[in-house]
């Protein structure tokens, strides 16, 4: 049970327990050299003890009227922990207002001290497309008189001339309907021999000629939508085809 305690006691023990005890009792030199040992080069663990000894260092050299040194002291401890806890027992009050005073005359310098210890492992977000500026308007891909070729009314609708359009697809539309009806029509009547029976040779008749006006009727739709589009109709000029384009806002 005596050497669990022991145990315990040497567990709970602080490496700063020597230069603390140095200090209290006036022995600085030997204060110092301990504390100097254990941060130059840094052989504690943890952020608390290492403010800790900075402070206490700085205490040390505070009292030994080294003030430059003490300051510098003061500045890296409150780099590594930026709110200690300073004893007004262990502490002189000359010395705590010596450290509020460093905090308020060196702010920058602590957050740099800081920023070295804790930097940024990920650098900050970049956008990847750059952000279109509200003067910015995307050129529209242009429409090319191609589009006339096409059959229905197509082009005309792709060129937002709707009210054409609409009259070029049903005309198109009826007559080719009407061809392919008739024909398909006109084809069943047949019999095996390829020729029409006496008494549907009429009906044959009728549907062969609706069947020529509506593929007439369709190339004429279609030869005028084409003409139209690619002769009568002028080109449009550029300062059109910016009022065109809608404005972002």
């Amino acid at each position: 049970m005596g050497a669990a305690l022991m145990m315990m006691v040497v567990l709970a023990a602080s490496p700063l327990d020597g230069a603390r005890g140095a200090y209290q009792s006036g022995e600085l030199s030997q204060a110092r050299a301990e504390l100097e040992s254990l941060l130059y080069p840094l052989r504690l663990d943890g952020d608390a003890l290492e403010a800790e000894a900075h402070l206490l260092l700085a205490a040390t050299y505070h009292a030994q009227e080294e003030l430059a040194r003490a300051e510098d002291e003061v500045v890296r401890g409150l780099a590594v922990h930026g709110d200690p806890v300073l004893d007004p027992l262990l502490y002189p009050p000359d010395f705590l207002a010596f450290v509020e005073r460093a905090r308020a005359q060196h702010p920058t310098r602590i957050a740099e001290l800081s920023a070295e210890r804790h930097p940024r492992l990920l650098p900050p977000p970049t956008a990847i497309v750059d952000p279109l500026r509200k003067d910015e308007v995307p050129t529209p891909p242009a429409l090319t008189r191609a589009w006339y070729l096409a059959p229905l009314g197509v082009g005309h609708f792709k060129h937002g001339r709707s009210r054409m359009g609409t009259v070029l697809a049903v005309t198109q539309g009826v007559g080719l309907a009407a061809a392919g009806v008739s024909l398909g029509t006109s084809l069943s009547l047949r019999g095996p021999d390829g020729r029409y029976s006496a008494s549907d040779a009429g009906t044959a008749r009728t549907l062969n000629v609706t069947y020529l006006v509506g593929a007439y009727a369709f190339a004429v739709a279609y030869a005028y939508g084409v003409l139209d589009g690619m002769v009568l109709t002028p080109a449009p000029s550029s300062a059109q085809m910016r009022l065109a384009v809608p404005q972002r806002k």
